[in-house]
Order: structure tokens, then sequence, then C-alpha cells
């Protein structure tokens, strides 16, 4: 009740509600797909632009909508790229490199109303790293249970071949060791809590705390920071029954591989990409 209710006095609050609205319903709607995908991104125009305008002199008053409703436009730009994207897959790291940007600002609104003493009304459920992710929403063709021992036991193989990838990490010194080293501790402090959400919010916040210089290896093609890139693909397959998640994770792992051909993958990395194929799979 609070969100609607802080949205009538905040256009740009609202703005958002509607956009993520319409885009749910093109999530759901596929003979009305388009119709509603335009309605959000109108929307989601709006939000913005009227976010914008409040930001550089922002109130007490404004600190917790103008946060909810960034948290709104992240869950839109995730969900965006899933439910609008065609076939091929595209470029796979600038919708993590946007998120990642729409997240660091939510983390500053967050922390800044706290540090001022904003209202607050939100805060008693915003801590909730022992939530655990709904589990259990079967379609047609899938049992509950069915889908419950798929990402139960996606998560146990995930675990497994990230402390595999420790190992390779671990195993010789090589220049930005310190970056793959923090990296991996991050991607496993992420998706270790699973199912419960964890301190830091799970696979989808993971972006925020990566380093400027990992996202620079992984466009620049290196290949560990691509095969840590790989598993919080994977890991995003965890968060699958969330509707503006869906196959993202599933996307992102084939607009990195797709253009590649076997003779390009390091002989080393072979094993882990194959592997990667296959989990990426799971839950079709």
């Amino acid at each position: 009740m609070s969100i609607p209710q802080m949205a009538t006095s905040f256009p740009f609050l609202l703005d958002t509600i509607l956009a993520l609205s319409a885009l749910h319903l093109a999530s759901f709607e596929a003979d009305n797909r388009l119709k509603w995908l335009d309605a959000a991104v109108r929307y989601q125009s709006q939000a913005c632009s009227g976010l914008g305008k409040i930001l550089p002199e922002i109130t007490l008053q404004q600190y917790e909508p103008a946060f909810v409703s960034s948290v709104f436009i992240i869950i839109f730009a995730t969900g965006f790229h899933s439910i609008s994207a065609e076939n091929t897959p595209g470029d796979p790291f600038s919708p993590v490199i946007e998120v990642r940007t729409l997240l660091n600002g939510a983390s500053m609104l967050f922390n800044r109303f706290n540090e001022v003493g904003a209202d607050g009304s939100l805060g008693g459920w915003l801590c909730i790293p022992d939530s655990v992710e709904a589990l259990w929403q079967p379609n047609n063709n899938t049992s509950s249970h069915e889908i419950s021992e798929k990402l139960f036991s996606l998560h146990k193989d995930l675990m497994a071949s990230i402390g595999r990838l420790k190992v390779k990490i671990d195993s010789e010194q090589r220049p930005h060791q310190a970056v793959y080293k923090a990296t991996w501790e991050l991607l496993n402090y992420a998706i270790e809590p699973w199912p419960k959400i964890g301190a830091q919010g799970g696979p989808i916040a993971w972006p925020l705390f990566i380093t400027d210089q990992f996202l620079s290896l992984l466009q620049e093609g290196n290949w560990l920071a691509k095969v840590l890139f790989l598993h919080w693909g994977l890991a995003m397959r965890l968060l699958c029954n969330r509707w503006y998640v869906r196959d993202w994770g599933r996307q992102l792992i084939l607009a990195t591989l797709d253009p590649l051909k076997d003779s390009e993958i390091p002989a080393m990395w072979a094993d882990d990409i194959s592997w990667i194929k296959t989990a990426a799979e799971i839950n079709e």
C-alpha cells in the first residue's frame, strides 16, 4: 500500500509503476506484446525525465520515492532486454553496464536517505538478506517439484564449478590477479546463499560491486574475466522464476559464446565452456 500511496504525490514514481506494469503485461500477453512495450517505453521515458528534474535539488521528502523509482527503473531495464529481445543475441556486456550504472544510482539514493533520516516508511522490508526466492511457479508443462529439483541441482553444480575456478585462479600468478580474486569472491558471495537473497542482493546485484578494471578486461576479451562473467550468467538462471529475469542469464551466455568457434576457446577453458553451454539450457 505504501508505494501506490506515495506515487499519488510524486508523478515520477507513478510513471515508473505504470512503465513496469506495462512491461509486466508485455511479458504475459504475447499477442499484445508490442502495444504494451510501446506503452512501457513511453512511461519509462516520462519517469526518467521526471526523476532527472528533481535530482539536482532533491528534498528530504523526495529521497524515498526517488529510491523506489530508481529500483523500478532497474527492474524495467533488466526485464526490457529479456522481454523485447529478438531471437538473435546482442551485445552481452552493454545491458550489464547499464544495470550496473542504475544499481549505483539506486545505492547512492538509498544511502543518502538513510543518512539524512528521511521518513523511511519502507525501511522495515528493505533489508531482506534472509528472504527466499519464489521457486514454485510451474507452467503447464513443468511441475513445481521438477522446477525446484532442477534449480537446486543447478545451484549445486554451479557452486562446484566456482570452486574449481578458484583453484585455477590460485594455481598461478597472472597479470590482474587481484582483480580476478576479488571478482571471484563477489561472485561466490552472491551465489552461495541461494535460495536466500543474501546480504548484498544476490546475483542480480552483482554488477554493482564489480570494478571498472574487471569490466575493461571483459570488454577486451580476457578469457578469465569472460569465464567469471559466464558463471554469473548461470547464476541469473537461478532467478528464472522472476518475470523480469526469466531467460536473461541464458541470453547473456549465448550472446557471449555463439559468435565463437570451438578453435577460439583456449584449451584450459574448453571443459568449463562446454559445461556452461550445457547448464545454460537447464529449465528450458
